[in-house]
């Protein structure tokens, strides 16, 4: 994709422009930690957006990019998928992974190296503290959209810039895995294009979706590569069809 810098830059002066953002502190604001982790959330939706578009046959698909406010005790959706020949709708959640969650697996109860996806609500509400707070009901979407990204990247870390996990162990799985180098770029590069899926159903517990599940780097069971996506959707159209 080619960038049109004077057009990008014109449109980066209107945006500051518009919401009275003063322009010589614009990187500094998007730089910001408490405003980065919001700015990555959206820029997954819109990644996997693009991704749908490219990977779903317009014929049969119209895939939809929602940018609806959360209302209080109900769920935001991120991606509406409608099948055009049945007019079923499947809701799509994109979710990045737990920041520096990849694990080798030694010193842990899965017993394979993976990592987490932060799969819970943003908000919490104190009517539910002491039953499913934060965590999603299986209903409330169908389909979760992730990569393992973010589980490579280091927490906590005081400049400015990403870093890797210190682990030289899981950084080595991760390039064996790929067939990468364990540099950052490598790394970082490989996991992100790395999307994968999986229903919510599959992953629900007692109708309740776990706050952070697991996504293993190799054969899991669950959370499957997106180039499968089209054929589990249909399927859920299908399921869908049959329960009307």
């Amino acid at each position: 994709m080619s960038i049109d810098y004077e057009t990008f830059g014109k449109q980066l002066y209107d945006y500051c422009d518009k919401y009275k953002v003063p322009y010589e502190a614009i990187f500094q604001i998007l730089e910001d930690q408490k405003v980065v982790p919001m700015i990555r959330g959206k820029a997954t939706e819109h990644t996997v957006f693009i991704k749908l578009k490219e990977l779903l046959n317009s014929n049969e698909w119209s895939v939809v990019k929602l940018n609806l406010n959360a209302q209080p005790n109900s769920n935001d959706q991120d991606i509406s998928v409608t099948h055009k020949r049945t007019g079923i709708i499947i809701k799509i959640e994109c979710k990045n992974a737990v920041r520096g969650s990849f694990n080798s697996s030694k010193r842990c109860d899965i017993k394979t190296p993976h990592c987490r996806i932060k799969c819970h609500k943003s908000r919490s509400h104190k009517e539910k503290i002491s039953t499913t707070n934060d965590r999603y009901s299986v209903d409330a979407f169908d389909v979760i959209i992730s990569n393992l990204s973010n589980s490579v990247i280091k927490g906590a870390t005081i400049s400015g810039n990403f870093e890797l996990i210190a682990s030289k162990e899981c950084l080595q799985i991760l390039s064996n895995y790929y067939n990468v180098s364990t540099g950052f770029e490598d790394i970082f590069n490989a996991t992100f294009n790395d999307w994968r899926f999986a229903r919510t159903i599959d992953l629900a517990v007692d109708g309740f979706l776990p706050r952070n599940p697991s996504m293993a780097l190799d054969s899991d069971k669950i959370w499957n590569s997106i180039c499968g996506l089209e054929a589990a959707l249909l399927q859920l159209v299908q399921e869908k069809h049959n329960s009307r």
